[in-house]
């Protein structure tokens, strides 16, 4: 079920052993700052930079919170994202949010 690309993404997670979770995820965070920040690609952001690092301020935190909770059908609250929050922590936070969602909150 996990690798099945006809299922929404965060059913898929939810379903993924917690490393390729969070690889996965890790992926969606790069690519959705990379958006809206501008970048052509994903390249230019190590997984160890923080937001702020990056580039980030928090009128363009909340578009990326609103992109990442898009593609994985489960909210990015901003409480659970600190100032100093690197891409890599981020991933296994969200893998924790994904993991805690109710069912009904991941789309299927």
């Amino acid at each position: 079920m996990p690798n099945d690309p006809h299922l929404p993404l965060g059913v898929r997670l939810r379903a993924m052993p917690d490393a390729e979770r969070e690889r996965i995820l890790l992926d969606v965070i790069t690519e959705c700052t990379a958006h809206v920040l501008g970048y052509p690609g994903t390249d230019d952001l190590d997984p160890d930079l923080t937001f702020p690092e990056a580039g980030v301020d928090s009128l363009t935190a909340s578009r990326i919170r609103s992109r990442i909770a898009a593609r994985i059908g489960v909210p990015v609250p901003r409480a659970r994202f600190g100032v100093d929050t690197s891409f890599f922590e981020a991933a296994r936070i969200l893998s924790s949010l994904v993991e805690e969602a109710p069912s009904h909150q991941v789309p299927g």
